[in-house]
């Protein structure tokens, strides 16, 4: 949106943005930015108008500059993001959190059953939307590299951990972090946070970075509802998408790029 100041770039996609709300009925929507290349003080500025004042409040309590700026820039992403599909003032959103502070639309009367989730991280941040279906996201910086193999053996599954190479090889990182995003993607979409993650289910990665859960006892839901999606923005990052779209076919996963 233009008060918002984001140039729109557009990858693999050639919706018209007159139909790219009618694009969500069989679509799901990845939105990638670079928050740390916001650095204008101009630019931050009205970044800030767009916010609520608890989330001012919010973004002033961070310590680190590089902290405060990839809130501001990924909550101004989320924002504009939404108004594309609406035309509502970016600064015109308002959001409730359940009791896990996941962030959900306060939906006035009238507009559509957008649903949302947002991760930011070093050089990155990413907002999924849907139409309707609860979803998730999650994205990682390959750079870290401090006490993987111990976090994959206190969270993962048996299974994962079997899947994983040995600690030593080049691959492991990127497996690591496809099985990490997985599982934080998929407690997302379930509002449950990081929390939920438990060691019941775990994830099998195919040809193509497509992904399955399967799960070792039977929970409310089935492995059969839900929907993910692997995918690597750049070199440095690895993302993951859940999507919970019940007994309904999968959905194109449609990613857009966002220069601040």
């Amino acid at each position: 949106m233009q008060s918002a100041r984001f140039f729109i770039v557009v990858n693999n996609i050639s919706t018209d943005k007159s139909t790219l709300l009618e694009s969500l009925a069989d679509e799901v929507h990845v939105w990638f930015s670079n928050p740390d290349t916001a650095t204008d003080p101009l630019q931050l500025e009205r970044y800030a108008t767009l916010l609520s004042s608890d989330e001012r409040e919010r973004h002033k309590r961070f310590h680190f500059d590089a902290d405060r700026t990839r809130y501001l820039a990924s909550h101004a992403l989320v924002r504009t993001v939404l108004s594309e599909y609406t035309g509502t003032d970016p600064a015109a959103w308002r959001f409730s959190t359940n009791e896990h502070g996941r962030p959900e639309i306060d939906r006035p009367k009238g507009l559509p059953p957008l649903r949302f989730n947002l991760t930011h991280t070093k050089g990155l941040c990413a907002c999924v939307v849907t139409l309707g279906l609860d979803c998730g996201i999650d994205a990682e910086n390959l750079s870290r590299t401090h006490d993987l193999k111990n976090i994959a053996e206190r969270m993962f599954a048996a299974a994962e951990l079997t899947a994983l190479p040995g600690y030593d090889d080049d691959t492991y990182q990127h497996n690591f972090f496809y099985y990490w995003t997985l599982r934080e993607a998929y407690c997302k979409a379930l509002g449950v946070g990081l929390a939920g993650s438990t060691k019941d289910y775990y994830f099998e990665i195919g040809d193509n970075d497509k992904a399955e859960i399967h799960f070792s006892q039977e929970p409310g839901d089935k492995a059969g509802d839900w929907q993910f999606a692997l995918l690597q923005p750049d070199a440095a990052h690895v993302t993951a998408v859940a999507v919970h779209r019940a007994d309904l076919s999968d959905r194109k996963i449609v990613t857009w790029t966002i220069t601040p």
